[in-house]
């Protein structure tokens, strides 16, 4: 009986820690709108009025903020497996909905979105580094869709060595954004992604990573109750993930917003390349400048680590007092205020943002032949005014001519304007051209290389076929031959006894008549 009360207790406390586990990873019954991201982000940026994707999030950080690096660490959960935590107060927000882009002249920008997910990145694996980078809006992660399809720009990327994906300072470990192009080409992508209850979930395997980090010791999920902090203590972390709600029939919008202006000037980004060597000036062993070699050096203790989860946990104190006063600090600054240099952006020397370099050049051209249009438009009704009112027919005939030749020369100027924008416009289309080619050159290859497995598969079954065909005939001639022997035995085994009876009886008569 005591046996049997032992075995029921053991079973009861099973089932209620499942239960507890359950309850920690559902989901909290909270539902939002549009509206919290906006008023809840409002004290740390300013949100954009930007055509393609509506309101959008340009955060107030200094030079060198990139998404998925500045300020944050990634740890393996056995619900989400890799997720992002976040040291911001907002990162609750744009690191778990959606998307994350770069505007030549805003720097990042985010834009809301209604789905959760760890982290909306790609993952990128190869040469001694993992590399992740954010997905851009408008990619839809459906049926049918390849992550590999899908090719960040260069400087979204960001890598750090294979051995301290897990480390709670991964974004000391992270390297120049100036050798991205060198190890891009010697890194695939990791196409491991999946669904896991209807979330979005990527990254590189746990036991890859172990391969090179170490042990990596997963943490319990947990759902907070309210915006703020992810907080991650004791081999926990808790995140607030509320059901943002599609509420098509209302107009949510930011109590404050800025209109989109292209010609701001470039100057307001949130990441200055230019200014720090691609956004963090890094010494010869990727640490950055004022970092402690020998701290890079003995990551591999695990006393060391230790020590880092504490000191990480007395930073995240640290800074949850640092944002209540900066947020209080942000409410009673008015908005005309707020800095606006520290969003400068260098282009860089990659495709796409010289492909967007050349379309602001082109709109900027547009514009200014509407402004002549519009200044021509306005001379000419102002020569018609001069005309009526002068009563010399010579002196009308006169500026009528001075004003045909203004008019050729305004029609020259645009000519020129029109030849150089179709000259801009050709470039463009050859590029894109070039870059369909090169696509459909991989997808070739690729269906080569899946071709050249088939047949060799095709090749590896004929030759298994061949093989159980041989045996199925030595099997039969085995048979055969056995059987053959079989029925001579037989057969002799008559002849053998009639023989014996022979002689008995040849015996029997001989001893009679002697």
């Amino acid at each position: 009986m005591k046996r049997f009360l032992q075995i029921s207790a053991l079973a009861f406390l099973v089932m209620l820690g499942s239960a507890w586990r359950n309850k920690a990873s559902a989901q909290v019954d909270v539902d939002i709108s549009y509206q919290t991201f906006y008023d809840e982000l409002s004290p740390y940026g300013e949100w954009v009025d930007y055509p393609e994707y509506g309101y959008c999030w340009v955060p107030t950080e200094s030079a060198g903020f990139q998404p998925y690096e500045t300020n944050g660490h990634w740890v393996w959960t056995d619900d989400y497996e890799w997720m992002w935590v976040s040291d911001y107060s907002w990162g609750w927000a744009p690191f778990h909905y959606g998307r994350w882009f770069m505007d030549p002249d805003y720097g990042w920008m985010w834009a809301p979105g209604y789905e959760w997910s760890p982290a909306w990145v790609a993952w990128r694996d190869g040469g001694d580094y993992y590399g992740w980078a954010p997905l851009r809006p408008g990619i839809n992660i459906g049926i049918g869709f390849s992550i590999g399809s899908y090719n960040p720009p260069v400087d979204y990327w960001c890598f750090a060595p294979r051995q301290y994906i897990s480390s709670p300072r991964i974004y000391d470990y992270c390297l120049d954004r100036g050798r991205n192009v060198t190890i891009i080409n010697n890194t695939t992508i990791i196409n491991n992604y999946n669904r896991r209850n209807n979330v979005f979930v990527t990254g590189p395997r746990r036991v890859d990573a172990e391969r090179y980090a170490g042990r990596i010791n997963p943490v319990r999920f947990r759902e907070a109750a309210r915006p703020g902090r992810t907080q991650f203590r004791n081999n926990e972390v808790s995140v607030y993930r509320p059901r943002v709600q599609r509420d098509n029939n209302r107009q949510f919008a930011p109590s404050r917003f800025e209109r989109f202006d292209r010609n701001r000037g470039g100057s307001n980004g949130n990441v200055a390349r230019g200014e720090r060597n691609n956004g963090f000036s890094r010494n010869g062993n990727n640490l950055p400048e004022g970092r402690d070699n020998n701290r890079f050096n003995g990551r591999n203790n695990p006393a060391d680590n230790n020590n880092d989860n504490r000191r990480f946990e007395r930073r995240n104190e640290q800074q949850g007092n640092i944002d209540q006063r900066m947020r209080g600090q942000r409410n009673d600054m008015p908005q005309q205020q707020q800095p606006n240099d520290n969003r400068r952006f260098d282009r860089g020397n990659n495709n796409a943002m010289e492909r967007q370099q050349q379309q602001r050049q082109f709109d900027q051209q547009r514009q200014q032949m509407e402004q002549r249009q519009n200044q021509q438009r306005q001379f000419d009704q102002q020569r018609q005014m001069e005309r009526q009112q002068q009563p010399n027919d010579n002196r009308r005939f006169d500026r009528g001519n001075n004003g045909a030749f203004e008019r050729q020369q305004m029609e020259r100027q645009q000519q020129s304007q029109r030849e150089q924008q179709q000259n801009q416009q050709r470039q463009f289309d050859q590029q894109r051209q070039v870059e369909r080619q090169q696509q459909m050159e991989r997808q070739q290859a690729q269906r080569q290389q899946m071709e050249q497995r088939q047949n060799q598969q095709r090749q590896f079954d004929q030759q298994r076929q061949v093989e159980r065909q041989q045996q199925m005939q030595q099997r039969q001639q085995q048979q055969q031959s056995q059987s053959r022997q079989f029925e001579r035995r037989q057969d002799n085994q008559p002849r053998q006894s009639e023989n014996r009876g022979g002689g008995n009886d040849n015996g029997r008569g001989h001893g009679r008549r002697f």
